[in-house]
């Protein structure tokens, strides 16, 4: 069945139209087939655009979606502090079945606040993959691989990560994508790094990495290699392959700017998480300028502490408007556009979704405009979106034409169920199973 959205205002991200015009856009299958004025409403389902707006899907590129079950354990501490005696310990004892919960819960928290895909480093993502496929989101997945042991390569994880992308890689009509995920290059021996490379060379399939998230990872790697994180792995061949997903990038030094836009390298800012880190904040507004693609992440909703990334948007604006003492930093298009189309580069999927466009797969969220933080409506609604719209303003989530979210039920999940089964899992990792 086809749905016409019909007299809408349509924020499209398409940068050959205005940033928001007012029409129909008509959905058949899951190809945006038609936008226009005045589309035929014939054999379609309509949905009245009256104070609502469409918009593309958002695209969160960085996150760890089964850390919904450890949602506020272990705050206010910093991040070697909280991995190494919070987060990891803990991660130690969860079982598939725990992780397969822990990655439903987050689907529903960001299909709700409108979120179409999602990029996720984690454990037993074959569970992942699983809750992805029953779900009807977007995700792109990595399995995240941690060893340290620099006399060894991992062969089991590396066997593991193999017959993920055999099993899964393009499956589900394409929504399940796979990449190579090492942790970063604290957590990885340089052996084990370039064993993981040769996987993603094989496969061709990109890599998902956190890099120069903290100073001391940067003043460890200046110490230890002589180069920043950023030029080891360059060094490495890391950046030879596409896509290559470099998550946080708060610490970046001279040179690396230069690094990564010779190899098209995407950044992921991940504000909200650094600063409840105490991880410091990204300079975004000087890598858009250099001409570094951006995307917008929350990461695991442990460190932020939530998925919702219309507020991950916002917060982003805000402090580079703040440390630059410039009004005009990172304005809302420009927010808007790390949160969509930019996000979709950096998943190398921005032929297809990020944009609403004659032949793009509709990935689509409907946001009901008469709310009061709305008003008035006559300004400027690009402002609006990026500075006053809530996740709870979102009423549809589409992915590939079909309806995972409408008038905040989920049409694949269902939650009291769901809850119980979070319930079950976080009393067994609290009794350690």
């Amino acid at each position: 069945m086809g749905y016409l959205f019909k007299n809408i205002h349509i924020v499209s991200m398409d940068e050959t139209k205005p940033e928001i015009f007012f029409g129909d856009v008509l959905v058949e299958d899951k190809i945006i087939t038609k936008v226009g004025i005045d589309l035929p409403k014939v054999a379609h389902k309509v949905i009245e655009g009256k104070n609502r707006l469409l918009m593309p899907g958002l695209i969160n590129t960085h996150t760890h979606v089964a850390m919904t079950l450890l949602r506020s354990y272990g705050d206010d501490r910093s991040l070697f502090g909280w991995l190494e005696n919070m987060v990891w310990p803990m991660e130690e004892k969860m079982t598939k079945e725990d992780i397969k919960v822990g990655t439903e819960l987050g689907i529903a928290e960001m299909l709700l606040s409108g979120t179409t895909t999602f990029l996720d480093m984690y454990a037993e993502m074959d569970q992942v993959a699983l809750a992805v496929e029953e779900t009807g989101i977007r995700g792109h997945l990595s399995k995240g691989m941690i060893f340290r042991d620099d006399e060894k390569i991992d062969q089991k994880n590396l066997e593991e990560t193999e017959a993920l992308i055999k099993e899964f890689h393009n499956k589900a009509d394409g929504r399940i994508q796979f990449l190579v995920g090492p942790h970063a290059i604290y957590t990885n021996s340089k052996e084990f790094l370039e064993a993981q490379l040769a996987i993603a060379k094989k496969f061709n399939v990109g890599v998902h990495i956190h890099v120069s998230e903290t100073r001391a990872e940067v003043d460890t790697a200046l110490k230890n290699y002589g180069l920043s994180p950023v030029a080891y792995l360059e060094s490495l061949g890391i950046f030879s392959v596409h896509p290559v997903i470099a998550a946080h990038c708060v610490h970046l030094v001279e040179g690396d700017l230069e690094i990564l836009k010779k190899h098209n390298v995407s950044i992921t800012h991940n504000p909200q998480s650094n600063l409840k880190l105490a991880s410091g904040i990204a300079s975004v507004k000087t890598y858009l300028d250099y001409g570094v693609n951006v995307g917008l992440g929350t990461d695991g909703a442990s460190s932020n502490n939530n998925l919702d990334l219309l507020e991950e948007l916002q917060y982003a604006s805000f402090l580079q408007k703040g440390i630059l003492e410039e009004p005009t930093a990172l304005k809302a298009y420009e927010a808007l556009k790390m949160a969509t189309v930019d996000g979709a580069k950096a998943l190398g999927i921005d032929h297809k979704v990020g944009m609403i466009k004659e032949g793009y797969e509709a990935d689509l969220i409907v946001l009901d405009l008469n709310k009061p933080h709305f008003y008035p409506l006559q300004h400027n609604k690009i402002s609006n979106l990026a500075y006053s719209a809530q996740s709870s303003d979102i009423i549809l989530t589409m992915v590939q034409g079909k309806i995972l979210m409408e008038n905040r039920e989920l049409k694949t999940i269902d939650l009291e169920t769901l809850y119980s089964r979070v319930n079950e899992s976080v009393q067994g990792l609290l009794k350690g199973h």
